[in-house]
């Protein structure tokens, strides 16, 4: 079995990145739903709506939503790591306070 060891200042600035990157593929998906928009925007016909029909059903959440999408998953890792984070610091306190006798 592995040591288990959790830095505390590391991972909370790994999950503050992960949250940078996070944002960051949220704000290129909605400039890529606005781009692809505005592209086809002047088509006209049963094509642009399938397009749109497409896009809307297939793409758009999974390149904007934090709660569907990509922005999700990468929010989701990072909600792991800090709850994981969070966990190691609340049980490493609560030995140390049986270890003390503190009540």
């Amino acid at each position: 079995m592995a040591d288990c060891k959790i830095v505390n200042a590391k991972v909370t600035s790994t999950v503050g990145k992960i949250n940078e990157i996070k944002g960051k593929y949220k704000t290129a998906g909605e400039t890529f739903n606005t781009d692809f928009t505005t592209a086809i925007s002047g088509m006209e016909g049963e094509t642009k709506d399938a397009l749109l029909d497409l896009f809307n059903k297939s793409y758009k959440d999974f390149v904007t939503s934090e709660e569907k999408g990509l922005p999700g998953m990468i929010k989701g890792l990072a909600d792991l790591l800090e709850g994981n984070r969070s966990n190691f610091e609340k049980v490493d306190s609560q030995i140390a306070s049986s270890i003390r006798g503190d009540k």
